[in-house]
């Protein structure tokens, strides 16, 4: 898609440059060409990203349900001991909530990692045949996005699972205290249950924020990055064309620049703003029900 817009600008330039009522027509024509070709290539990604979608999120409901019916079993299979220091509402909440991520991680995530992967390979791969200079200077994008999206993604997991953790642990206290709701107004224990509820609730509060806050300071950074790279390349891209004209050479061309600032800087920041955040998400959920499945059969629970 980018090689082709990098052609309908230089065709655009070609034009408004050398005006010519002659030429007109086969301009138009040349234009139009491949403005029909984007509209093309646009269906045919709407038809592939609609089927590998719907592929992904079958299979990831699939593989919830197998992991459900795995974890429950093993449950199942446990002496009564081991129900002794376990909470009210502990094994319920696992797997609503643990088997969830899961499949958040195993739908059409795994669609957009395969997306990602290949879409930055080609991405380098045309911007180093096209204008290797240039793309060589933006490949530190890749470097700084990688430590954006390592440093971000740290932090957002590390307060995601707390956040998650205690949630989970006021989820039983409400879960047993509704169970139980006649022993609790005979024994006027409402006020002890609210308490134990705010304070196992309350760290939620506080990871929920810093988890905010981690993702905003991460967005922020990403369209530094973004801004900053594309100042770079059109300072780059605005002297090598200069230079050409100067000199009278034909190795570059508006086009090219055009190509290859937006399939490597535009394109990755903002067609991919979370690909390298998704992939390591993913990746992340993909070991978890590595772990599950691995527990369920040897018949010991995740604690």
């Amino acid at each position: 898609m980018s090689i082709v817009f990098g052609q309908l600008v230089n065709g655009l330039n070609s034009a408004t440059c050398e005006v010519s009522e002659a030429d007109a027509s086969a301009h138009q024509n040349d234009i139009n060409s491949k403005i029909l070709l984007i509209v093309y290539v646009g269906i045919a990604y709407f038809a592939l990203i609609y089927i590998y979608t719907f592929c992904w999120n079958l299979s990831g409901e699939r593989l919830a349900q197998r992991l459900r019916e795995k974890y429950f079993g093993s449950i199942l299979r446990q002496d009564a001991t081991f129900f002794d220091n376990l909470p009210a509402g502990e094994v319920s909440s696992r797997i609503t909530g643990e088997i969830s991520v899961i499949q958040q991680g195993t739908n059409e995530k795994v669609g957009i990692v395969i997306n990602s992967v290949s879409f930055f390979i080609a991405a380098y791969v045309v911007a180093f045949i096209m204008e290797p200079k240039l793309a060589g200077m933006l490949v530190s994008l890749t470097p700084a996005y990688l430590i954006m999206a390592l440093g971000g993604g740290y932090f957002v997991q590390k307060y995601f699972g707390q956040s998650m953790k205690s949630t989970g642990e006021a989820s039983s206290v409400a879960l047993e205290a509704f169970s139980n709701t006649t022993l609790v107004h005979a024994f006027s224990a409402n006020a002890r249950l609210e308490e134990s509820f705010v304070s196992k609730l309350s760290p939620s509060l506080k990871a929920g924020v810093l988890k905010s806050v981690s993702m905003a300071v991460q967005a922020g950074l990403l369209y530094f990055i973004a801004f900053s790279a594309n100042a770079l390349a059109f300072w780059q891209g605005s002297r090598e064309i200069a230079d050409a004209i100067q000199y009278d050479t034909s190795g570059v061309t508006v086009g090219a620049v055009f190509t290859v600032i937006l399939i490597l800087v535009d394109g990755v920041s903002f067609d991919h703003p979370d690909a390298m955040n998704t992939v390591l998400t993913c990746l992340q959920h993909l070991s978890f029900s590595v772990r599950l499945h691995l527990s369920c059969v040897a018949s010991t629970p995740l604690q």
